[in-house]
């Protein structure tokens, strides 16, 4: 995982779901590479968006445990 996708993990130990705004503010990162790194996160089963709050996957959860 890079370094950018970590702090993203971590910006969800503040609340179970954010914004893309949220997360690209709380890790300090340009909105459209959050988008990005969300997406490529969305395609391996890490995080999942929902009416426009992102949030990690129950079962990335559970594997991080």
């Amino acid at each position: 995982m890079t370094d950018d996708a970590y702090d993203i993990v971590s910006a969800f130990s503040l609340a179970t779901s954010l914004t893309l705004q949220a997360i690209a503010y709380i890790t300090g990162q340009e909105e459209h590479a959050t988008r990005f790194i969300l997406e490529q996160m969305a395609s391996l089963d890490v995080a999942v968006e929902d009416n426009g709050l992102w949030q990690l996957t129950e079962g990335f959860k559970a594997s991080a445990r």
